[in-house]
C-alpha cells in the first residue's frame, strides 16, 4: 500500500506539474487573450524575447525535473539522464536571465519585482552549482544542488497554487496578493529542501 501511494502521489505531483508547463506553452498561441498580458510592455523587443524565453524553457525545466531527480529512472539509463541534464541546465541558465530582466517590468511595484528578480539569481545560481559539482564529479552535492534547483523550478506551481488561495480564499486584492506571491512562492520551497537534506544521508554512488 505505501508503494502504491507513493506511486499515486508522483503521478499526481507530475500531472500537476504537466499541466503548469503546457499552461506556460499557451502563451505562444497567437493573440492569446491575458490578463497578465495586458498590462505588459509588448512593444519592448528585449522584454518580449526575455519573456518568451523564460516561458518556454522554464517549462521545458520544468517537465524535465522530476525525471532527472528519479534515481531508478537515472540508473536505467545514465546516457539519457545526461543529455536530459544539460537540457535542462541549459533551460534554466537562459530562462533565469529572462526572467531576472523580466521582473524589473512587474506591474505591481518593486517588492513584487525584487521577490522575482531574487528568485530569478537564485534560479540561475543553483543550477550552475549543480552543473560545476558534476563537472567536478562531486556526486553527492551535484545532488543536492539538483534537489535545490528543481525546488526553485517548482516556484512556477507553488505561484498557481497560492496566488488562487489569496485572491478567492483570502479576499486579497492582487496588488498585496501579488507581490507576497512572488515571495512565497520559492523561499518556503527552499526551506523545506534545505531541512530535507539535512536530515538526508547520501550513500556515495559511481559515476
Amino acid at each position: 500500500m505505501t508503494i502504491f501511494l507513493k506511486k499515486a502521489m508522483f503521478y499526481l505531483a507530475y500531472a500537476l506539474i504537466l499541466i503548469v508547463a503546457l499552461y506556460a506553452l499557451t502563451y505562444f498561441i497567437p493573440n492569446r487573450p491575458s490578463p497578465f498580458l495586458e498590462h505588459k510592455p509588448l512593444q519592448n523587443i528585449i522584454w518580449r524575447i526575455a519573456f518568451w524565453t523564460h516561458v518556454g524553457l522554464g517549462a521545458v525545466a520544468l517537465a524535465l525535473g522530476p525525471f532527472q531527480l528519479s534515481v531508478k529512472r537515472r540508473q536505467r539509463n545514465l546516457s539519457l539522464h545526461r543529455q536530459l541534464g544539460k537540457v535542462y541546465v541549459v533551460s534554466i541558465l537562459l530562462a533565469s536571465v529572462g526572467a531576472f530582466y523580466a521582473a524589473f517590468f512587474s506591474d505591481t511595484g518593486w517588492i513584487a519585482g525584487l521577490g522575482f528578480a531574487m528568485l530569478a539569481v537564485v534560479w540561475f545560481y543553483t543550477t550552475l552549482r549543480a552543473y560545476q559539482t558534476i563537472r567536478r564529479k562531486q556526486v553527492n552535492q551535484h545532488r543536492a544542488w539538483m534537489y535545490r534547483s528543481y525546488a526553485v523550478t517548482l516556484a512556477a506551481v507553488t505561484l498557481r497554487i497560492i496566488l488562487p488561495v489569496e485572491l478567492a480564499l483570502l479576499n486579497l486584492p492582487f496588488s498585496i496578493a501579488y507581490p507576497i506571491v512572488a515571495w512565497l512562492c520559492w523561499v518556503p520551497n527552499l526551506i523545506v529542501v534545505e531541512w530535507w537534506l539535512t536530515r538526508r544521508s547520501y550513500t556515495p554512488i559511481s559515476q
